[in-house]
């Protein structure tokens, strides 16, 4: 925590930092380096760091609002306690260019700066709106890529048989009794009954068979299939090769 010297005349900043996975979070490197940045800036354009704030584990794409540390920090600004929100990158703040703008129409409205270290330029000059505008939109495509990407590699993944998500802990006993039964016509509950009756467990390791539990047992069972039928389609691919 840093002290404020309300009477040096310096430009009282809050520095801002995000991370987006929990890894990052834990290792605390991703952090440190961002608070470090803004403090070596801080010291070279005669600000004094007030405060450190920090979005764990945050996705890029979480409204400011929703965030608890970035939430305090905007509050403070508004209250009149800092003058500056610094932050490593624009897309500390969001990655999205809409959340972007509305940010820095808060700041404008409140009287305070919001400061990406990548924008070298005052946000107030043309050029500095414009590099900002240009990096608020290539952090948002960038976004759109990695997503792409990630749809492109899951899909390949299933075609090739591969079983996403966590390991079933469903038994085979309970996955071939639920089958078998939602074949013949039965419901959720008449199959939560049977399993109930047989002494078959959920995969929590409940005696009790809720409809709800029912429901993931079929899901987890129809993933199989399509897992089984994907491996055979793409076996038979490759042998034709």
């Amino acid at each position: 925590m840093y002290e404020e010297d309300s009477g040096s005349g310096l430009k009282r900043v809050i520095s801002y930092a995000r991370v987006s996975t929990d890894a990052q979070a834990v290792s605390g490197l991703g952090i440190e380096a961002q608070h470090r940045a803004v403090q070596a800036a801080a010291g070279e354009r005669g600000w004094q760091i007030i405060d450190c704030c920090t979005d764990d584990a945050m996705s890029g794409v979480i409204e400011p609002s929703r965030r608890p540390q970035l939430s305090v920090a905007l509050t403070r600004l508004d209250a009149g306690e800092a003058d500056v929100l610094a932050a490593v990158r624009l897309d500390r703040f969001s990655r999205l260019q809409r959340d972007l703008y509305a940010l820095f129409d808060l700041s404008a409205r409140g009287g305070w700066e919001l400061v990406g270290l990548d924008v070298p330029i005052g946000d107030d000059e043309p050029v500095g709106v414009l590099l900002r505008n240009i990096l608020g939109a290539t952090n948002e495509f960038e976004r759109a890529l990695i997503s792409d990407r990630t749809r492109s590699a899951l899909a390949v993944a299933r075609s090739r048989g591969q079983r996403l998500g966590r390991p079933s802990r469903q038994s085979e006993a309970a996955k071939q009794l639920a089958i078998a039964l939602y074949t013949d016509g039965s419901s959720l509950r008449q199959i939560g009954a049977a399993l109930e009756d047989v002494g078959l467990r959920t995969a929590a390791g409940k005696t009790e068979w809720a409809p709800s539990s029912v429901k993931s047992l079929l899901r987890t069972v129809q993933l199989d299939q399509e897992a089984e039928a994907n491996t055979a389609r793409y076996a038979a691919e490759r042998s034709g090769q």
